[in-house]
């Protein structure tokens, strides 16, 4: 119940920040799918499997079949949590799952250096590496974070046509240290944004993001024009889409569905209009998002929710939940 609640005040916060559809690793898959399908919202799952579950291979199996047949809302691609809470043996296991439904498979990947030495330590290879040795990438897939890479591991990545997905936010918060973005862009690998989660963020805003991502490369690289604006805002949008396997909801197209934001220009941090792509990364905010619309519907418009929910029960509901927890 606690993650019902939670889910629909993600999915608002979401909606006010412009993000039509979150690529979600969580436990509680049906509270979660409930939520966002009950609130008009878009949701790929990927599996959160781990050592902490006996039958892991086959629920993530479970999983996969259930959630991309629940609704058009609903999809769900294989994923682990990561190498160092992942045994060989379930890894080994979800690379035939992987090989039997031709699926990709994403997990968190090299997110600190220690994560990287001690699978060296353990294995010999880096997470990259090891993933790649076990079949894991055959059919494609990414990481999330992808922060302490080697010229090998980027090799892979751009071999396989895996998407990093970079999560600056978390990165800052937790010291991991800064995705080498500009080297990843200019091998060609392919490239998303993420927010990671809110424990670890703590804000699900992919206008903060956007600027995070250009300036800390701009300061790893100690070149202030490290990164292009218009690959920032295509990472962040089409970039995800991709990602998540949502071809259908990559751009605004005919024939293609409508999931879309409107962008108020007519806000003082966004005049005069000079250079919109600029506009946004380097001057936007939330406070931007005039309309939010997910599945031809609109969800968010000028501070309204049409969610099939009350906002304030949904407030009270986490206040109650985290005054219990604490």
């Amino acid at each position: 119940e606690d993650v019902y609640w939670l889910t629909k005040l993600a999915v608002m916060e979401y909606l006010t920040s412009g993000t039509s559809a979150c690529f979600d690793m969580y436990f509680q898959l049906e509270s979660m799918a409930k939520a966002v399908t009950e609130c008009g919202f878009r949701m790929v799952m990927t599996g959160s499997v781990n050592d902490f579950n006996k039958d892991a291979v086959g629920e993530l199996e479970d999983f996969y079949n259930r959630y991309n047949n629940y609704n058009e809302l609903i999809s769900y691609t294989m994923g682990f949590h990561a190498e160092y809470t992942t045994s060989i043996k379930i890894l080994e296991g979800i690379s035939e799952l992987s090989h039997k439904y031709k699926a990709p498979v994403y997990a968190h990947n090299s997110e600190t250096a220690k994560e990287v030495k001690d699978c060296i330590d353990r294995y010999g290879k880096t997470p990259t590496e090891l993933m790649e040795s076990l079949g894991l990438f055959d059919f494609g897939g990414g990481g999330f974070h992808c922060v302490h890479m080697s010229q090998n591991d980027l090799d892979i990545f751009k071999q396989r046509g895996l998407y990093a997905v970079t999560n600056p936010g978390s990165n800052c918060k937790l010291a991991s240290g800064i995705a080498p973005l500009a080297k990843m862009s200019q091998m060609g690998i392919k490239l998303a944004i993420g927010t990671d989660g809110p424990a670890s963020n703590n804000a699900l805003d992919m206008f903060r993001e956007m600027y995070l991502a250009y300036a800390l490369q701009n300061i790893s690289c100690c070149n202030a024009a490290a990164f292009s604006p218009c690959e920032l805002l295509r990472m962040a949008t089409s970039g995800g889409a991709m990602a998540m396997g949502l071809d259908n909801c990559d751009d605004i197209a005919v024939g293609k569905t409508a999931d879309l934001i409107v962008i108020d220009l007519k806000q003082p941090n966004m005049q005069p209009v000079n250079n919109i792509p600029k506009n946004i990364v380097y001057s936007g905010s939330k406070q931007n998002v005039a309309l939010t619309m997910v599945n031809g519907k609109v969800l968010y418009e000028n501070g309204v929710f049409s969610i099939n929910a009350d906002p304030n029960e949904i407030y009270k509901k986490a206040n109650e939940i985290i005054t219990r927890i604490k």
